[in-house]
């Protein structure tokens, strides 16, 4: 198992003990979701806010892992990458598989760190922590969305 499918699996456990340690300390009704200003504008129960992030996670899980591996075993996987018939040689085959595993593997933990992140800072605003949740998030979609990273 390569190191970054192991972070990727590290985080999904990551965002089980968030889960779990978070829960109980969580009044029944939670703001869910915030303004641009980083003020609450809907509730849920914290049953349907933690069911909401299982699912997001178990998405994420599906999309980043399993996807992949799905389309390698279907007839004609990568017929629309540019120069497939270079890319797909029997030569290259399992070295194109790699690189698109990998690619996959980081926009999965790249997804999975902004998701956690986010919920963390919904659970610290519920916990009546003055989280500048507005620019928090700002500063975290634009370190990803950054030109200048490496891949």
């Amino acid at each position: 198992m390569s190191i970054l499918r192991r972070l990727f699996y590290g985080l999904v456990v990551l965002a089980a003990v968030q889960v779990v340690y978070n829960y109980p300390q969580l009044p029944e009704v939670v703001a869910s979701h915030f303004d641009g200003r980083g003020a609450p504008n809907d509730w849920s129960s914290k049953n349907v806010f933690f069911g909401i992030y299982f699912s997001i996670i178990a998405m994420l899980v599906g999309i980043f892992i399993l996807v992949p591996r799905w389309s390698e075993r279907r007839i004609g996987f990568g017929m629309k990458i540019p120069n497939r018939d270079y890319w797909l040689t029997p030569e290259r085959l399992e070295q194109t598989r790699i690189f698109f595993r990998q690619q996959m593997i980081i926009m999965g933990l790249v997804h999975l760190l902004l998701t956690i992140f986010a919920v963390q800072l919904a659970i610290l605003a519920n916990l009546g922590w003055e989280a500048p949740l507005h620019s928090s998030i700002g500063w975290a979609l634009g370190f990803i969305s950054s030109p200048s990273l490496p891949g």
